[in-house]
């Protein structure tokens, strides 16, 4: 090969490569929802903290749903499992990053039940070095409504500082659960049984609201809540500091004013009854503390029903004692020799 021949593949390869290196960096710059974080990065964190979903194994609409691209109106394709992710930069603070999972459903197959339904689970991320880290985990159940039993709590409560927390979502009605058995302790009409673990897919991103990605135009469609939920973060200031002023072994009820108006609206249903323990019971949703998670919940029942017991006890006496009183006032009360035992 002569000297020429070789100088001038040696400047191809170097043109070749430096394109490769411009494509690459090209790549590693994309940012199509123009938010500030490059597409890369998105996909890279929806990856790693995508959770573990467990379903149920009948839900009446069978997995959640993949949406027809570029069609305003949500419009399923297929009941595959598909989950739509959202990754935004937290602008108050540089180094945080909150990511949204989206599980959006056919139906609501519950009371009142109607179509499309969109719940979500979030986690936020902190920087750690030249690495991201969740901080704070988000499970949404039935968000802005009176049975609203959305939780929050710490990520190393769930062991899922790293990776993708587990997930429960509960059959018919889709409300998401940091816990199995907080999904029984919802506003009634949540239960996790007979349960498995989803196939994971890939995440789709979503994008951002005011420029959407892979076609999903149909996330603002006023058919469902999703474009609201897309716009709003689940990790406010007022939020994590209740949070933090409880123990590390607690998740806690995101909207715990709600509370109140449940049980009265279900009559003060076990189910909503001795979920906390202590006198945490205006903020905890439960107490994660050891394995005995599920003996604390029959325990607080367990003196809920006793404590139900000696009211009605104590009713019962009262009322004899005015009954007596009532009868001695009407000259009418038979002595103790002449009643029957």
């Amino acid at each position: 090969m002569g000297r020429g021949v070789l100088v001038g593949a040696l400047c191809w390869a170097s043109i070749v490569v430096g394109a490769l290196t411009i494509t690459a960096q090209t790549v590693a710059s994309l940012d199509n929802d123009r938010d500030g974080l490059s597409d890369v990065l998105e996909m890279e964190l929806l990856a790693r903290f995508q959770p573990r979903w467990m379903v149920g194994k009948r839900d009446c609409s069978v997995r959640p749903a993949r949406f027809a691209e570029a069609v305003a109106v949500p419009t399923v394709v297929e009941d595959d499992g598909t989950v739509y992710g959202q990754v935004s930069p937290v602008r108050s603070h540089s180094d945080e990053i909150e990511v949204h999972f989206y599980h959006l459903w056919r139906q609501d197959c519950g009371q009142m039940g109607h179509s499309l339904d969109a719940e979500h689970v979030a986690v936020l991320l902190r920087r750690d070095g030249e690495d991201w880290k969740a901080a704070y985990w988000y499970a949404s159940a039935h968000e802005d409504t009176v049975c609203d039993a959305s939780q929050i709590t710490r990520a190393s409560t769930l062991g899922a500082e790293h990776k993708g927390a587990t997930i429960w979502i509960s059959p018919g009605k889709h409300g998401s659960f940091l816990n199995e058995e907080l999904c029984s302790h919802g506003c009634g009409g949540d239960r996790c049984a007979e349960m498995e673990e989803m196939k994971a897919s890939e995440v789709v991103n979503l994008g951002e609201p005011s420029k959407v990605m892979n076609g999903a135009v149909w996330a603002s469609s006023v058919r469902w809540p999703l474009a609201g939920k897309m716009q709003r973060s689940d990790f406010g200031e007022a939020r994590v500091e209740r949070l933090e002023r409880l123990p590390e072994s607690d998740v806690a009820w995101a909207n715990p004013q709600k509370r109140p108006a449940q049980v009265a609206i279900y009559g003060g249903n076990s189910a909503l009854n001795g979920v906390a323990v202590g006198g945490r019971n205006t903020d905890t949703a439960l107490v994660l503390a050891n394995d005995k998670t599920s003996g604390a919940l029959d325990k607080a029942q367990n003196n809920t029903g006793n404590a139900l017991t000696k009211s009605y006890k104590s009713i019962v006496r009262a009322l004899g004692g005015a009954a007596k009183s009532t009868g001695k006032a009407l000259g009418v009360e038979k002595s103790e020799e002449t009643t029957p035992r």
